[in-house]
């Protein structure tokens, strides 16, 4: 209850800052770094808060069944922006995670959202692309 509170309060502070932006997404697929194994593309209910703030922090929030999980990273570099082998622009920035573990984040111009951990790739993409 307590993590549901916090992240409604999070959203709502995070929601009147002028420069901040959402983006919820219904798929997911995930790429393992050890064995380069790619899941097949999964349902999911996740929300992506990215704060216009000079802290510039990302919330995530991932909403299952049973319960709302939040999960901040904390800006660490400057946004980078760049252009995929296949033409795509994307911005992208290293973030801390709760545990202090490097994590990037990259948001593509067409709306996919790829979190890269140490683990695995994921990416997230809105049913509608």
């Amino acid at each position: 209850m307590k993590k549901l509170l916090l992240a409604a309060v999070l959203f709502i502070s995070l929601a009147t800052s002028a420069q901040t932006f959402t983006r919820h997404y219904d798929l997911v697929v995930t790429k393992s770094n050890s064995s380069n194994r790619i899941t097949e593309v999964e349902p999911t209910n996740v929300t992506a808060i990215f704060s216009g703030n000079d802290k510039g922090d990302i919330i995530i929030l991932n909403s299952t069944a049973t319960e709302l999980i939040a999960e901040r990273y904390y800006k660490t570099g400057r946004i980078y922006e760049g252009t995929s082998k296949d033409g795509f622009k994307y911005r992208y920035i290293e973030t801390r995670n709760e545990k202090q573990e490097k994590v990037i984040m990259q948001l593509f111009e067409m709306g996919v959202f790829r979190i890269h951990t140490s683990q695995a790739t994921y990416e997230y993409q809105q049913a509608d692309n």
